[in-house]
Parts: structure tokens; sequence; C-alpha cells
């Protein structure tokens, strides 16, 4: 098994034992739903990541690695919208599902555009990838998820966007090609304004 798909199946295994280990042991049918939804989501971003075929170009690697992690963003997103209760909650996510939504075309653009991968022999990339994913998986492992939607839906993508933080980073510090260190830093930007944004709605919001 590669590592791209070690740590997609970690993914995968954190929302579902977020979904299921609860204190109370109790889920109302509207929290079965969303569970339910989200896991199919995280279903989804696995298969495609695990579609993913490493290159060792680190632009293309990181355009074909963001395209699907942000779709897990979008998945989300149009998930909650249908069962969040606050308005400023679900301005969030249509904020968040728009953002990846442009960021994906101009990723694909410029895979379109870039030609036949360029490998590097550094695996320097990769592995720093693969650090980044691990250590968003076990936070997203340490976290329960509650019968709110709206305020597991602000800690979980809290979770992936600092995910595609660290990523963009590990672009910037490995990549060459302009579009793709120009898109990192927007991605940055976006997702770290993302982050303050859902701690503001949290911290209003109250913990379930």
């Amino acid at each position: 098994m590669n590592k791209l798909k070690i740590y997609t199946l970690l993914l995968l295994t954190a929302l579902l034992s977020a979904a299921c280990d609860k204190e109370d042991g109790e889920i109302d049918p509207s929290g079965m739903a969303f569970h339910a939804e989200m896991k199919a989501a995280a279903e989804k971003m696995q298969q495609a990541m695990d579609s993913v075929e490493m290159t060792m170009d680190p632009d293309v690697d990181f355009a074909r690695l963001m395209i699907p992690h942000h779709q897990g963003s979008i998945d989300m997103s149009n998930i909650v919208l249908k069962y969040a209760k606050h308005e400023e909650l679900k301005q969030l996510a249509q904020e968040a599902l728009e953002n990846d939504s442009k960021s994906q075309g101009r990723l694909q653009a410029f895979l379109d555009a870039h030609g036949a991968p360029k490998p590097e022999t550094d695996s320097s990339f990769g592995q720093e990838m693969m650090q980044a994913m691990t250590k968003m998986n076990q936070t997203m492992q340490a976290y329960n998820m509650s019968n709110d939607p709206d305020y597991d839906y602000a800690m979980m993508m809290t979770f992936h966007h600092q995910g595609a933080i660290d990523m963009s980073n590990i672009e910037l510090k490995h990549g060459h090609e302009q579009a793709m260190l120009d898109e990192a830093r927007t991605i940055i930007e976006a997702q770290e304004q993302e982050i303050i944004d859902l701690a503001k709605f949290r911290n209003e919001h109250g913990q379930p």
C-alpha cells in the first residue's frame, strides 16, 4: 500500500471513529444522517486521492493532491448547508465551497497547460506531504463529533483547512512553477482567514 493510500485511509478512519465515539452514545436522527453523509464524502475523497499517481514533480503532485483535497471541503460544505441552523455558518460554508471550487479550476488549468511532469530525485517533498497529512489525520482522530452539525463542521473544516495550509507551505518550499507558488499563497491566505472565521463562530456559538 502506498503512502498516499495510507493517509487517506487514516482520514476515513478518523471520520468514522468520530461519528461513532460519543460519550453518551446518543445521536438524533438528523445527526445520524449528517454523519452518514460526511462518511460518504470522506470515502469519495479517499477514492479520488488513491487514484493520484505521484510523479516526483512537486508542482504537478501538489496540484493533483489539492484538487481532491478541495473536493472534500466542497462536499462537506454542501452537506452542512442542508443541516446547519445558523446563517453565519451557512455563509462560511458557502464561502469555503466557492473559494475551493475556484482554486480547483486554477489547479486543473495548470495541469492542462503544464505538459509532462518533471520528476526530481529528491524525495523530501513527498515525505513532507505525508507528514502534513498524518498531522491532519491525527488531529481529526482526536475529535469526537457531537449532535451539532454547525459546530462539528466548524471543527472538521478547521482541521481540513490546516492540512491545506501545511501542504501549500510545502509547495512553497519545493515548488518551481510560478502559477503553483502563487496558488499556494492564495490557498494559505484564504484558508487562514476561514480558520479565523470558524474560530469566531465557535466562540460565539459555544461548545455543544
